[in-house]
C-alpha cells in the first residue's frame, strides 16, 4: 500500500494500524513559542493529510473485505 503526501513523494504503508496511530499522534504535536507557529501549523496540516489519506485507506480495506463476504 502507498500515499503520497502533500509533497508528492510516495510513503509505503508496511503497517496500517500502526500509521494510522503515528499520524493521530503527529498531528497534535506542536512546539511551544509564538516563533514556531508556522511551522506548526505546516506540521498540522502535513499530518493531517496524512491522517485522513490513511483513514481512507483503511475504509477502502473494509469495503473490499466486506465486499468478498458478499
Amino acid at each position: 500500500m502507498e500515499i503520497m503526501d502533500l509533497y508528492g513523494k510516495k510513503i509505503k504503508i508496511i503497517d496500517l494500524q500502526l500509521a494510522i496511530l503515528q499520524a493521530d499522534d503527529f498531528r497534535h504535536y506542536q512546539l511551544n513559542g509564538s516563533d514556531k507557529a508556522e511551522y506548526n501549523r505546516q506540521q498540522q496540516a502535513y499530518w493531517e493529510d496524512i491522517y485522513i489519506k490513511l483513514m481512507l485507506l483503511e475504509q477502502q480495506q473494509d469495503n473490499h473485505e466486506t465486499e468478498k463476504l458478499d
